[in-house]
């Protein structure tokens, strides 16, 4: 089969994935990554918050805009993203799985073979490669799970990427994050070896007369197994060679939880994720401040994300004359919901103000509609700037 000609450096296929060895001797990818409780949080928390928002498709009618219903009978892309993406996967499993594979890898490769039977398939990051023939047609080369290969015209993939230098292919957050996530690593694995040992004291023994080889591992192992490990913790080891000198080098436990803080903090890998710290319940705001919080969460960190799969999903998944009044939007709002005080509230004042009719509203709440409920309401008083006043105001103030 022919090969694409490479357009990704052997330092950007191995930069991409964020993947490597660091200034701490830690090897860092996503296993050893999602094994730090916070990155693991925060990975969880883009991939759930994205993965719950419906992604629905609309389309404009003159000054109407409509909700595209979906299709089970065409497959089309309301029921692909809505019901069922493909033979085995839920819409949130699939979407999850796009913003997982965003964040650990950069990149996202979502595959439209073509035929009448229409399904969505998420490619593998790491066995995917873009690249173009000689006549500057952007391909993709994969490797798929039975080990064959082959050619995907662009056309085909939808591509998401961030962290992209060049366009063509994207950098997970853990080339950004992968030192902090080292020295995170280094730390954990000291601070288990400490509490393997029980807080046990390192310690230098001077014996009285020269040991042999033998028998100074034979003293090391008896003090070690009466002394180390966290049943003995405070235990009493009494050996019958003279102990000449006995000097200990103190590790208190306030010392390796220093050794912890000369780490990155648990602050410090969530702003690689931008995620605030309330959601890793870390932060101390009161509930309207996490609200606004959220607010900003999902303007600065979400809407990269979601802008970026709306207009990939119009390019792509659209043909060419539809994309001008045909598009596809997050439901926002799924993820900013309110007490039921403060949605009843917003919620009315949108039907007084006639922006919802009242069975609009019903709708919201998956409640069934009722006769008449179909109409615009404001209030009695109003009138439209432009309209003429009916009675001059001081003359009214005068009677």
């Amino acid at each position: 089969m022919p090969k694409a000609p490479e357009v990704v450096t052997p330092e950007i296929r191995a930069d991409f994935g964020g993947t490597g060895y660091t200034r701490s001797r830690e090897y860092v990818n996503e296993d050893s990554a999602k094994k730090i409780s916070v990155a693991y949080r925060c990975g969880t928390i883009l991939s759930d918050d994205i993965a719950s928002m419906p992604l629905q498709q609309f389309r404009k009618m003159g000054r109407n805009i409509e909700q595209v219903s979906p299709d089970p009978g065409k497959r089309n892309m309301a029921y692909l993203l809505e019901v069922s993406p493909n033979r085995w996967q839920t819409p949130f499993i699939f979407k999850k799985m796009w913003i997982e594979s965003l964040v650990w890898f950069g990149n996202a490769y979502i595959w439209m073979p073509p035929g009448p039977y229409r399904e969505l398939f998420l490619l593998d990051p790491a066995k995917t490669t873009p690249g173009f023939d000689e006549a500057g047609n952007l391909l993709y080369q994969v490797r798929f799970p039975n080990g064959s290969e082959d050619l995907i015209p662009w056309v085909e993939i939808n591509h998401l990427m961030i962290n992209s230098k060049n366009g063509l292919i994207g950098r997970s957050i853990l080339t950004h994050a992968r030192e902090t996530i080292g020295r995170q690593q280094g730390a954990h694995k000291t601070q288990d070896q400490i509490f393997t040992n029980g807080l046990t004291s390192a310690a230098v023994m001077k014996m009285a007369g020269k040991l042999t080889n033998e028998a100074k591992q034979r003293i090391k192992m008896e003090y070690q197994a009466v002394m180390v490990g966290e049943r003995n913790a405070g235990g009493l080891a009494v050996l019958d060679e003279l102990v000449e000198k006995f000097d200990v080098l103190t590790i208190k436990p306030v010392d390796a939880q220093f050794l912890e803080t000369l780490n990155a903090t648990d602050a410090q890998i969530a702003n690689f994720f931008g995620i605030p710290l309330y959601k890793i319940n870390a932060g101390k705001q009161s509930y309207e401040s996490n609200e606004q919080q959220n607010m900003d969460y999902l303007r600065t960190t979400l809407n990269p994300y979601l802008v970026q799969i709306e207009q990939g999903a119009r390019l792509k998944w659209l043909p060419m004359k539809e994309q001008g009044e045909t598009y596809f939007r997050f439901n926002r709002d799924s993820l900013l919901q309110t007490d039921a005080k403060t949605r009843t509230e917003v919620l009315e004042k949108m039907v007084f103000m006639g922006a919802f009719t009242p069975n609009q509203v019903l709708q919201i709440v998956d409640q069934s509609p009722y006769d008449g409920g179909d109409v615009h309401y404001v209030p009695a008083n109003m009138r439209t700037v432009e309209a003429e006043p009916t009675s001059d105001p001081a003359t009214d103030e005068q009677e």
